[in-house]
């Protein structure tokens, strides 16, 4: 899956500086079993009429308004360059902006507040 006849050479073949990937769950595993870096940033949010999947004996997904990615796949020692481009697509997108948490996942208490004594 790495080396010169799989990752490295998709991106040598083509020109490219990373694979740009949907995230479902699979996306990670090449990376994952050759050793090479990968960033995730939000793509988006499944609608609130997504049907029901199961992932595993207790993870369901989809699952309404869960969100999904778009990974950024690199070569070895890559990851400086995956971070710039996940940064540039998420700060362009804004799309974890898109849909807030409900609101009991929501902390109360901010990392500011413990530094400044101000904690409730």
């Amino acid at each position: 899956m790495g080396g010169a006849q799989g990752i490295d050479a998709a991106l040598q073949a083509h020109d490219l500086d990373a694979l740009v990937l949907p995230s479902d769950g699979a996306t990670t595993t090449p990376a994952a079993i050759v050793g090479y870096p990968i960033a995730t940033v939000p793509l988006g949010f499944f609608s609130d009429n997504v049907t029901i999947g199961r992932a595993g004996p207790e993870t369901v997904y989809p699952a309404p308004g869960v969100p999904f990615g778009l990974s950024f796949l690199g070569t070895a020692f890559s990851e400086f360059d995956l971070i710039g481009f996940a940064y540039a697509y998420e700060q362009k997108t804004q799309t974890r902006l898109a849909r807030k948490a409900f609101p009991a996942a929501i902390p109360t208490t901010q990392l500011s507040d413990i530094l400044s004594g101000n904690d409730h």
